[in-house]
């Protein structure tokens, strides 16, 4: 993911609170919440990640997000509407969890 600043580092702060958010994601020529031959959109779905994550950051009045996991979930009527457009329109779900610090 672009945009975004990686640490190995163990990060200081007070702990706020935890967030746990949903973003739909739409991708082209492969399955809902799995691999895809070709994805034009692929680097578009960054900034809406990045931009949620922003937002609960901004909500509970912190100053960085740590820990933070992404997790592509398909539910059935993802699935459904890949497999009716033969595997073109591949939508799923981003699960984005994590911890907010001051």
């Amino acid at each position: 993911m672009s945009g975004i600043e990686v640490s190995k580092e163990v990060v200081t702060g007070d702990t706020i609170g935890n967030f746990d958010i949903t973003v739909n994601v739409n991708k082209f020529l492969g399955n809902s919440g799995g691999t895809n031959l070709f994805n034009a959109t692929s680097e578009a779905t960054d900034p809406i990640i990045i931009d949620a994550v922003k937002r609960e950051i901004s909500n509970m009045g912190g100053s960085r997000a740590i820990n933070v996991k992404v997790e592509y979930e398909a539910s059935f009527v993802d699935i459904l509407l890949n497999y009716v457009t033969f595997y073109i329109w591949a939508p799923s779900t981003a699960r984005v969890t994590g911890t907010i610090v001051k």
